[in-house]
């Protein structure tokens, strides 16, 4: 078997891995500042300083010592322009707000092994936290000193059990300061800060859970809180004795709403949650608009924060955003960061796909949408919606709605087209399926345009794969109902204007085709009328009890992060998993003319044209079921790249046969239209880009980040030059991540007293170089000029000169107009040296052939003879190698690709 070695100068270079995009911008509740300008947002360990009126990021806060996570930001209302923040080790800082310089540092002393769930300032001089110790099963709840750190109380009598669902508020009851304490349960804890023995638990009403809690430090004696069944209850009275406090209740909320805020006077009271609706309620202090309520409807994603001004509020959304809304309830700004995905696309994978005339990627986003995220600028440009459906409100049953979804993207080399693909499956109505093809404009706001919407192109069953050739005239689409279908792209004349559209021309399938179908319960009894929900409390156990192993509520707190909301699809409709003939990826060679797809454990090839089955490749390596598959590009179209489970392996498309394999454990593949290199991820987080002429990657990354915490799912080749690697990855918690050559000095902006200035008046000003770099010129420096340079200059200043400035031809010299052609002079050889052809080795290979092919450029030495290559003999060659050629030892793979 012969192997070249493809020399890329990508090996020497040093690439950088960082992460793009994709940063948690709703983990924590964020602040106004005291000018009511600005919004402070966590993310992660520093704090980002967001305009609210222009959405745009204005500075940035960090903490001089390196921590893992900050949790809290405050500003206490003695030292407006001071702000404090917390991190999950007991770490406080304080920022100046002015300058954003570090004032001073303190840590907690709290044990080294606990976590610092809240933070909140109880004034400027102390601080109440919540802790969860490993060793202890329950939240220890403790005073500390924001001068010192020291500990001032722990309150021993205040220890709620769990400590997922934790959210404490700081009022006043009596003249003293109060923490009320919920955490997912039926019990609202209230605790006096000064007086540790003074203390008292408040049942909610008919023991449903209470998930949320709001108090005012000028509204005395009142605290608001909102449990499961979807109330809003404003508890007033004597905090301290549960005996003499009075309910008023206030009902809107159908779900449980998780987030509840008083206006800054505490005249108002926000509530919001899973219907993405915001409310604004009217307490009873102002007695002629008593439960007068206001409404922001359609919202992007689920309620999980809310914060006031005397002029704004900032909704925290779980689709990765923050709205600022004035006070009149009207939308004043979206600060949006890339990543707000929905727990179904979350689960199914998402897209990952880079647009190229935009420089852009195009990223699952909210329900039913995509991103379009720039890569040059960080920022999410466009929310394209995909679906333009309105969300399915949730039921008390299934809190966990399950929206038309897009299941797949892909998008042409040139850019021009995007098919996506959508589903909904929920086993009680027939499934929606719907695959679109979109046109790019160049002149609208809106970047893509709906051309054609094909609903059912599958029957209803879930499209698994799309690929689109380089000039998006052909698309391939592979569905669970065991086929293939070949769109294409056609011109139908209309009145007084001509239509593009997409008609299908074939489906293909390499068994019945009808097995999954038939299989699949939910086509045959949709129509059923017994299977109806029921939405009585007493089977909703989860309204009243709290579940260790699955807890809906619990869910809804983590439903912007957690993969596992989603259920299993064929689990739940029992459905038979037929894995000999599914389909897996598919993909269009470069040259358009053939189809490989896989069936099960058999990879096919197809002809466009005739759209017959050409033949199917097998190995026992390739067992039980491929996954993906791409065609080489540039110099390696004629080979086929493809992975199960446990390989990658490489076909030739001249012989039929592996040219290599590796065994590992593949979880996404990519190909370069542009260049030979492809690129895939593993379960352990390794990166290999390749070529494949040769089974010794290009570049390797081993382990680049923890798998625990999420693997590859997509990956993506961005916008490379030469030979340089620009590699996106996305995990499945929706990072994005950038393998990318690190910046030199070269790539710097250069000095404009560096540059050819234009021709101009100022220009005439500026002297070319500076007295200080002016140099004697030597004399040999004088008499080695360049001749070739010089007549290049000529010609260059002779092309851009105007027409009716230039000469006539017969004015002009033979040999300028043979320069001027690209005929190069060839010198007259000694007489007294034989003139020796070049001497060619019959034994190379093809490849070989095309090294030394490469070397008839511009920059290749003359010579007096030129060989022409006799193409009948290199292919009748290469085909003997061929078939002499033995296969590839299994045994001998385990040290490729540093396995």
């Amino acid at each position: 078997m012969g192997v070249m070695v493809n020399g890329d100068s990508a090996t020497g270079d040093k690439y950088n891995f960082h992460r793009k995009a994709g940063r948690s911008i709703i983990e924590h509740r964020p602040v106004f500042s005291p000018d009511g300008e600005s919004l402070a947002v966590i993310v992660e360990n520093i704090v980002r300083v967001y305009n609210i009126f222009t959405a745009e990021c204005v500075r940035t806060l960090e903490t001089e010592n390196a921590v893992n996570e900050l949790i809290s930001l405050h500003f206490p209302e003695n030292e407006d322009y001071n702000l404090y923040g917390c991190s999950d080790t007991g770490d406080v800082t304080v920022w100046t707000w002015e300058n954003g310089a570090v004032l001073k540092e303190i840590k907690l002393l709290i044990p080294d092994d606990a976590k610092v769930l809240t933070f909140d300032l109880v004034d400027s001089n102390e601080c109440c936290i919540t802790l969860d110790v490993p060793c202890l099963n329950h939240i220890v709840m403790s005073t500390h000193s924001l001068r010192t750190g020291e500990l001032i109380y722990e309150y021993l009598d205040t220890r709620p059990m769990y400590h997922d669902m934790v959210r404490v508020s700081i009022g006043v009851c009596n003249g003293d300061k109060y923490a009320a304490v919920v955490n997912g349960t039926k019990l609202l804890y209230i605790q006096n800060l000064h007086q540790p023995h003074i203390r008292t638990q408040i049942i909610n009403h008919n023991e449903f859970r209470i998930i949320s809690v709001a108090a005012h430090q000028k509204v005395q004696n009142t605290v608001v809180i909102t449990d499961t069944l979807g109330r809003t209850t404003v508890i007033r009275g004597n905090l301290y004795d549960y005996k003499q406090v009075a309910r008023e209740v206030m009902h809107w909320h159908f779900l449980p709403p998780l987030a509840s805020c008083f206006s800054v006077q505490g005249n108002y009271l926000y509530t919001g949650g899973v219907e993405k609706v915001l409310v604004k309620w009217t307490l009873g202090t102002l007695a002629n608009k008593l439960n007068e309520k206001a409404f922001i409807p359609r919202l992007p994603g689920i309620i999980r924060y809310i914060t006031t001004n005397n002029n704004h509020v900032a909704i925290t959304l779980t689709n990765n955003s923050v709205v600022i809304a004035s006070a009149q309830m009207r939308v004043v700004s979206t600060i949006l960061e890339c990543g707000g995905v929905s727990p179904a696309a979350r689960a199914v994978g998402g897209a990952l796909l880079f647009h190229h005339p935009l420089s852009a990627l195009l990223t699952a986003g909210r329900t039913g949408h995509l991103q379009l995220y720039s890569t040059t600028s960080d920022k999410v440009l466009y929310n394209l919606d995909i679906t333009e459906m309105n969300n399915l409100p949730s039921e008390r049953l299934n809190l966990l709605p399950l929206d038309t979804e897009v299941s797949c993207a892909a998008v042409s080399g040139n850019g021009e087209w995007l098919v996506t693909s959508e589903y909904r499956n929920d086993g009680i109505t027939y499934p929606e399926e719907r695959l679109k093809f979109w046109l790019a404009q160049q002149k609208s706001a809106k970047p893509f345009q709906l051309n054609t919407c094909v609903n059912l192109s599958h029957g209803g069953c879930n499209v698994v794969s799309l690929s689109l050739n380089y000039k998006g005239e052909l698309c391939v689409s592979a569905g669970a109902d065991q086929k293939f279908r070949l769109w294409k792209k056609e011109n139908t004349s209309q009145t007084h204007r001509k239509k593009v559209s997409w008609t299908c021309l074939t489906a293909c399938y390499y068994s019945s085709g009808i097995g999954q179908f038939v299989s699949n319960n939910v086509f045959n009894d949709f129509k059923s009328v017994s299977k109806k929900r029921s939405d009585r409390d007493e089977d909703l156990p989860y309204l009243r009890q709290v579940h260790d192993r699955n807890d809906v509520i619990k869910k809804l707190f983590n439903i912007h992060k957690d993969p596992a909301l989603v259920r299993d699809e064929e689990e739940k409709l029992s459905v038979h998993r037929d894995t000999e003939f599914s389909m897996g990826g598919v993909a269009i060679s470069q040259d358009g003319s053939l189809i490989a797809a896989w069936f099960g454990s058999k990879l096919t090839l197809w002809d466009v044209h005739l759209c017959n089955l050409r033949t199917t490749l097998s190995h026992p390596a390739l067992r039980p079921k491929g996954v993906h598959v791409q065609f080489g590009n540039r110099d390696a179209a004629h080979y086929l790249v493809c992975t199960t489970e446990n390989c990658l392996a490489v076909w030739s498309l001249l012989s039929l046969t592996v040219k290599w394999l590796v065994q590992i454990q593949p979880t996404c593949l990519t190909a370069h239209r542009f260049s030979n290199k492809l690129a895939v991820a593993t379960t352990n987080n390794d990166v290999y880009i390749f070529t494949p002429h040769n089974s010794k990657p290009i570049l390797t990354k081993k382990r680049l980040l923890d798998p625990s915490s999420g693997v590859f799912k997509q990956c993506t080749f961005g916008t490379c030059f030469d030979d340089d690697i620009r590699l996106y990855l996305m995990r499945n918690n929706a990072e994005i991540y950038c393998i990318e050559k690190e910046q030199s000095s070269d790539s710097r902006l250069e000095v404009i007293s560096q540059r050819k200035l234009p021709t101009s008046n100022f220009g005439a000003l500026l002297a070319e170089q500076q007295l200080s770099e002016v140099q004697t010129q030597t004399a040999a420096d004088a008499t080695s000029i360049d001749l070739n340079n010089l007549a290049s200059s000529t010609i260059v200043e002779f092309s851009l000169a105007a027409p009716h400035m230039v000469p006539p031809v017969s004015l002009l010299c033979t040999s300028f107009l043979q320069r001027l052609s690209g005929v190069e002079i060839i010198e007259q050889a000694d007489d007294t040296q034989e003139a020796k052809p070049m001497e060619v080795d019959d034994d190379s290979s093809d490849d070989e052939d095309a090294n030394n092919l490469k070397l008839n450029g511009p920059y290749a030495p003359k010579v007096t003879e030129l060989w022409t290559p006799n193409y009948e003999a290199v292919k009748e060659k290469k085909l003997n190698k061929i078939m002499h050629e033995p296969f590839l030892d299994l045994h001998s793979t385990s040290t490729l690709f540093d396995v």
